[in-house]
């Protein structure tokens, strides 16, 4: 069983099961890597009581045992994946196959996906994970109107596959502080309007001040998005640092 969380904290655990089934490109587990290191970068700065896991959900979709034991515990629970033919790779589909029967009451749930495209089932990834996670008892949630879909193909920029813009990036950041407000908050509708106040964050994202992101805004993921981008690499050092950053499995 993974450690439980230090008394006061809440645990965030993002389980990622890909690689793209396309170009075997892990552009799924790079987009939860950026949303894992905001939420860490968010943590550290506000000082907030949140234990944050990631799992490379690829090693064990398919081990009934593990994925029981994965699910035990935290409070938030992130699912990503990639797309396959309009809908989600046979790694997300095999992994509710095996885990959709544990019992996820008092726990919420989100997801994100990669695609290679802006119409190519991306959302469908995210709907599919959303509702097993419901199916399960979870109270789902995503960044108000949006859901977490990040194209990495087949659009004019960047023009590198694989490669992130500033923009997702500001969008993952987003999607970090509703992970944040909605672990802290439990249920609470009072205590997630005074944080959804300090951590500025609003599912009405388009509505906040800082819509559309300014360049100047946008330059402060300058670092991340090089990270994030240099990791498609595998051979890399960035992808490398991803690795070891993961999450290990408890013991069989």
């Amino acid at each position: 069983m993974p450690g439980a969380p230090a008394a006061g904290t809440v645990e965030v655990r993002f389980i990622c099961l890909a690689p793209s089934p396309y170009f075997h490109r892990h552009d799924a587990l790079r987009a939860g890597y950026g949303i894992f290191l905001l939420l860490q970068d968010l943590i550290r700065e506000q000082r907030l009581p949140i234990k944050v896991s990631y799992y490379d959900g690829s090693s064990f979709y398919d081990d009934r045992d593990q994925i029981r034991k994965v699910l035990d515990g935290p409070q938030v629970i992130a699912v990503g994946g990639s797309t396959w033919s309009q809908g989600p790779a046979h790694y997300v589909r095999r992994f509710f196959e095996l885990g959709g029967a544990e019992y996820l009451g008092g726990a919420s749930a989100t997801a994100w996906a990669t695609a290679g495209g802006s119409h190519t089932g991306g959302e469908e990834v995210v709907s599919g994970i959303l509702r097993s996670l419901m199916g399960m008892g979870a109270q789902i949630f995503t960044l108000g109107h949006k859901y977490m879909v990040f194209t990495t193909d087949e659009r004019l920029e960047p023009r590198t596959p694989g490669a992130f813009s500033k923009l997702d990036l500001w969008y993952m950041d987003l999607f970090a502080r509703t992970i944040a407000v909605t672990a802290m908050a439990g249920h609470s509708r009072v205590k997630a309007k005074l944080l959804s106040k300090q951590l500025q964050i609003s599912p009405h994202y388009y509505f906040m001040k800082s819509y559309p992101p300014s360049p100047q805004l946008l330059s402060r993921y300058d670092p991340l998005q090089k990270r994030l981008n240099e990791a498609a690499d595998q051979n890399s050092a960035a992808y490398k640092q991803l690795r070891a950053d993961l999450t290990s499995l408890p013991p069989k």
